[in-house]
């Protein structure tokens, strides 16, 4: 395996200007950065991780902070392809990507803090956890380099999906096909659940739509039982809902499977995700396709960036915005349905 004075013997220059050349120092012109590291990939050279962490202090590891409360852990498509974003992202920054636990090790429950510590992670991105939780808090006002996605930590950068934006989108499709009676399933108690609701009520008001508390019902993310429940509870009303939004693709696209279309008949249904099935169904599934490519890769860049640069921090807050995907499962209304009694 060629070595770094091998690589400076053949181009006749020091170690030292091939090290900083293939760190990218601005110390070396460009030509010659491009010249030792078309060398370095010709004759096989490899950097040694080792070295490197001994040389920078940094272990050039980025943990992950997931927390599966749902039970579908990296099965849903959602958090799936944000993962892969996250890695994608920090594999072209040079970092390697690792998740964090607090299990347990020969009798002890380290906190999450502890585990990153000890692993000597450069910094965390924190997704899909309760936020709230004591631990998590400690970790994110540890001093530790911290992005968080879908909530505010004071001092720390985050990356917001536009929720309000997106639920305010898909109840103003649902009036334009002459929908008036529209009722929201959300998900549990969370700062994404308060966005969406907030945005469902911003457009029930901006459209002089009536506010029913009777459409507005709790069920849990990415669990179609407690989603098929609520909806059972908003058809069984006098004056049911034409149109009914549910929490996540998952559990729309339950409720249109062919053993629910009893009582789903008549109503119209919208997702939310944009997960890839939404698009394989026909009619595809009206839902908001979140954009998990650019959340992955924005929390990424961030990240490296208070790593690399911390006297240049400035705590952040980036949106990254969504799209309507109309589909065909929110259909122009007559406004007749009523519940069969």
């Amino acid at each position: 395996m060629a070595k770094i004075s091998d690589i400076a013997k053949r181009l006749n220059l020091s170690n030292a200007t091939v090290s900083k050349a293939l760190n990218g120092s601005k110390e070396i012109s460009q030509t010659t950065q491009k010249l030792v590291k078309d060398a370095a990939r010709e004759m096989g050279y490899v950097p040694s991780s080792f070295a490197r962490t001994l040389k920078m202090h940094r272990s050039f590891t980025i943990g992950v902070l997931f927390v599966d409360e749902t039970g579908s852990g990296l099965r849903h498509e959602y958090f799936s392809s944000i993962l892969n974003s996250l890695k994608v992202a920090a594999e072209a920054k040079g970092y390697d990507l690792t998740f964090i636990n607090n299990g347990n090790y020969s009798g002890l429950t380290p906190s999450y803090l502890q585990h990153v510590k000890s692993r000597g992670i450069d910094g965390v991105v924190i997704t899909s956890v309760d936020f709230f939780d004591p631990d998590v808090s400690e970790l994110a006002y540890s001093g530790i380099p911290v992005v968080s996605i879908d909530h505010m930590f004071e001092g720390c950068s985050s990356i917001m999906s536009d929720n309000e934006d997106g639920s305010y989108e898909l109840v103003k499709y649902a009036y334009q096909q002459g929908h008036r009676r529209i009722a929201f399933i959300h998900g549990e108690d969370t700062g994404v659940t308060h966005k969406r609701i907030a945005g469902y009520l911003r457009a029930l008001r901006e459209l002089g739509l009536e506010i029913n508390d009777k459409y507005l019902l709790p069920a849990r993310y990415h669990d179609p039982d407690s989603v098929r429940l609520a909806f059972k509870e908003l058809v069984s009303l006098r004056e049911k809902p034409t149109c009914v939004l549910c929490p996540d693709d998952i559990s729309a696209l339950a409720l249109l499977s062919s053993k629910n279309a009893t009582y789903v008949r008549g109503v119209s249904i919208a997702g939310y995700d944009g997960i890839s099935l939404s698009r394989m169904i026909e009619p595809s599934l009206t839902t908001y396709c979140q954009d998990s490519d650019k959340i992955g890769r924005f929390a990424v860049e961030e990240l490296v960036s208070r790593i690399e640069e911390p006297k240049l921090f400035v705590p952040k807050t980036i949106k990254v915005k969504g799209f309507l995907q109309k589909g065909g499962t929110i259909q122009v209304s007559t406004g007749e349905t009523t519940s069969e009694k």
